[in-house]
């Protein structure tokens, strides 16, 4: 008996032989198969931030954070002039910004939009670094410098914080 002799035993039906072209070889090429990767595009979320009221130009890179809460209080002022000048600085080579009704996201804003090699803040709290951090010791973040330091209004009143801010800002600029 033939090898394809018992086959008309088990299929009844008629078989039809189709051919098709093979390659020469037996090895099939695999194709890889490129699948974009799924993209989700969310919706933009527009997020605006009011600016935050600022005086100085900021020449020589020195942002100062003060917690006015009624516009600019000429005596805290004054002292701030003063403390500038002890370390050899003018109001336009500062930035100095009224940071009383701003968020820490404000904030955060500012310092990226602003170049800053030093940052001073007076009893704002709304930098996150400087939450942990003593009053009157320099915190290094990169290359940059942030200072936490009491209200001026507290400053201006007692001799053992000016002395304390006068010999961390004398580490910071001098």
């Amino acid at each position: 008996m033939s090898d394809r002799a018992f086959l008309s035993e088990f299929i009844t039906e008629p078989l039809y032989l189709i051919k098709e072209e093979l390659p020469a070889s037996n090895e099939y090429k695999e194709e890889a198969v490129e699948q974009e990767p799924a993209v989700v595009e969310e919706p933009e979320v527009k997020v605006e931030l009011k600016p935050i009221f600022t005086s100085g130009d900021n020449l020589k890179g020195c942002i100062i954070l003060v917690d006015w809460k009624n516009g600019e209080v000429s005596a805290e002022k004054e002292l701030l002039l003063k403390i500038l000048g002890s370390v050899k600085r003018t109001e336009t080579d500062v930035l100095i910004a009224h940071a009383h009704d701003s968020s820490s996201e404000q904030i955060e804003a500012l310092l990226a939009e602003q170049n800053h090699k030093q940052v001073l803040d007076f009893g704002t709290g709304k930098i996150p670094d400087l939450q942990p951090a003593d009053f009157y010791k320099i915190t290094a973040n990169g290359p940059k410098k942030l200072l936490k330091a009491h209200p001026l209004s507290e400053v201006a009143t007692d001799t053992e914080k000016k002395k304390m801010l006068w010999n961390a800002l004398k580490e910071m600029f001098l």
